[in-house]
């Protein structure tokens, strides 16, 4: 297994990030009745990964949010943390693309919510520490 750290935003005592670790021996469990996913994994076509959005105070873990099993072309893993800012609003979860498609629609881009649901749990985690100073 290969971790690599690929995105992060910091603070002065806070860091976010995103890590991914590629699945080389990774058994494709979704929809896949010929077989072609899974060969195109093998192949190298396909890559594999788990990721984990990390959020550290100070250097510290202090929350985790992972997801396990996501599958994208080689060349566009990419595209797991960036396809949510789409220069297509349409590809977006924008006012416009709810406009033209219904205000229920949602694009399920996992990026962001691995955020959204990584700092809440820091937020959680620090609800009852008391003042932090600066070190």
């Amino acid at each position: 297994m290969h971790k690599e750290t690929v995105w992060t935003f910091e603070t002065a005592r806070f860091s976010v990030a995103l890590e991914i670790t590629r699945e080389y021996n990774y058994q494709y469990d979704g929809d896949d009745e010929d077989g072609s996913i899974q060969d195109a994994i093998y192949r190298g076509e396909l890559i594999a990964f788990d990721s984990a959005v990390v959020v550290r105070l100070d250097g510290r873990v202090i929350a985790v949010d992972h997801l396990g099993g996501s599958v994208y072309a080689a060349g566009e893993v990419e595209r797991f943390w960036t396809d949510h800012r789409d220069s297509d609003p349409m590809n977006r979860n924008c006012s416009i693309m709810r406009a033209a498609r219904g205000g229920n629609v949602v694009i399920g881009h996992y990026f962001p919510d691995m955020v959204r649901i990584a700092i809440g749990e820091a937020r959680n985690a620090l609800a009852n520490v008391p003042y932090l100073r600066a070190a």
